[in-house]
């Protein structure tokens, strides 16, 4: 990127974020993020109530609008933020429209769509005003900042259309605006070509991308609690449900940070990007871990015959879908020589408990959840114990 060596009180561009070596992560930066995650833990509320096809498609969604501007306000502030006034406006600002877009979403049936679709507006309009204003600040960003410019302008005509329509128009449009708004990157990628730069994902973005699954892992946990907590008379079965619930959110956790923490995200633009937006299955299967823990307690108890939901299907299912996020990005991450065929291996191990998890999904419905639980524990535990072992093994052949 372009830079402008004026300095002023509003606009410090000779220290950018992307100009700082071993950057930390500011503590701005934290809340911004604390705030994503409480909409997310909104969305994911939402969902608990509505456990529907159009509530997952409504989820979908919202997830993916609030993933977006959480990853495009990271990555400006990462790449062309400054310790300056105008990139602490900038985040703040963001916070605001996102906490107004929680806000709407307690609005009444009546009113809701309306005031919903006023607040995604406002925030379509500021995240592509972010990158629009780059090009003014620094004319040497213009040609980087037009595909983004261009592509979400699309995105806010889109939506703006939507006062327009009636069902069952709505929700296309919604999620064609929604996938033009993950397109720039991949047209940012023929502009960085012909400036020859090969762009690399910052070690403070991968930290704040681990860091936001640290929470969203938090939301989980609350999960388990709020489940266990609608028993009023706790019995030592329901100790051992919480027990293993909780093993099993350590296990995922473990597995998660074992395979692609401390790595870097290989070269290439097309390729930083893709493992940013592999976070979003990340996320949205960790929500509805968490919605599955909540429920599954009560849903367990009720009639096989009365038709409701098998939460434990849905659990076993999106365990699934974390797994395969996990393993998409541990493709995408640097691994040394000395561990190459140790990632390999594990990445091997790894589909095989997918396909086994499936597997045991699929007859949940006649297993007893606590039988259910421990299978699902024992299946994933598979892969830290080879982890240690193989990591251990080749720690221990290094030295001698």
């Amino acid at each position: 990127m372009g830079t402008m060596h004026q300095k002023t009180w509003w606009r410090n561009s000779n220290e950018r974020n992307a100009n700082i070596e071993d950057r930390k992560i500011s503590w701005l930066e934290l809340f911004y993020d604390l705030v994503y995650v409480i909409a997310i833990s909104k969305i994911t509320h939402n969902l608990s109530l509505q456990l529907n096809i159009p509530g997952f498609l409504d989820y979908f969604y919202m997830l993916g609008l609030i993933y977006w501007g959480w990853l495009n306000g990271s990555s400006h502030h990462d790449i062309l933020g400054a310790n300056d006034v105008r990139t602490i406006f900038l985040t703040i600002w963001q916070i605001v429209i996102l906490s107004a877009l929680i806000v709407t979403l307690n609005s009444p049936a009546a009113s809701i769509y309306f005031n919903t679709t006023v607040v995604i507006l406002i925030m379509q309009y500021y995240i592509t005003y972010l990158w629009w204003s780059e090009g003014i600040y620094d004319k040497n960003n213009r040609h980087l900042n037009r595909y983004y410019t261009v592509i979400y302008s699309l995105a806010f005509a889109l939506i703006f259309s939507t006062f327009f329509l009636h069902q069952p128009y709505l929700r296309i449009v919604f999620y064609v605006a929604l996938i033009l708004n993950y397109l720039p990157p991949y047209f940012e990628n023929r502009a960085l070509k012909e400036k020859r730069f090969e762009y690399r994902l910052t070690n403070s973005m991968a930290e704040r991308l681990g860091l936001f699954t640290i929470i969203l892992f938090g939301e989980v946990t609350l999960g388990v609690i709020n489940g266990i907590s609608r028993f009023q008379n706790l019995t030592f079965y329901h100790w051992l449900l919480f027990i293993l619930c909780i093993f099993i959110v350590f296990t995922l956790w473990f597995i998660f940070f074992k395979m692609i923490a401390d790595k870097k995200v290989k070269k290439g633009f097309i390729k930083t990007s893709i493992y940013a937006v592999l976070f979003l299955p990340i996320a949205m299967s960790l929500g509805i871990i968490g919605v599955t823990f909540e429920r599954i307690f009560i849903s367990n108890a009720v009639a096989l015959n009365d038709g409701s939901m098998n939460m434990k299907f849905f659990l076993g299912i999106f365990i699934c879908l974390f797994l395969s996020g996990t393993f998409c990005i541990s493709k995408l991450v640097e691994t040394s020589q000395l561990y190459l065929q140790a990632q390999a291996k594990m990445q091997k191990l790894l589909l095989g408990v997918i396909v086994s998890i499936i597997i045991i999904s699929g007859i949940s419905r006649y297993v007893p959840l606590f039988w259910f639980l421990l299978i699902i524990l024992s299946a994933l535990l598979i892969l830290p114990i080879a982890i240690l072992t193989l990591w251990n093994n080749l720690e221990l052949s290094n030295i001698k």
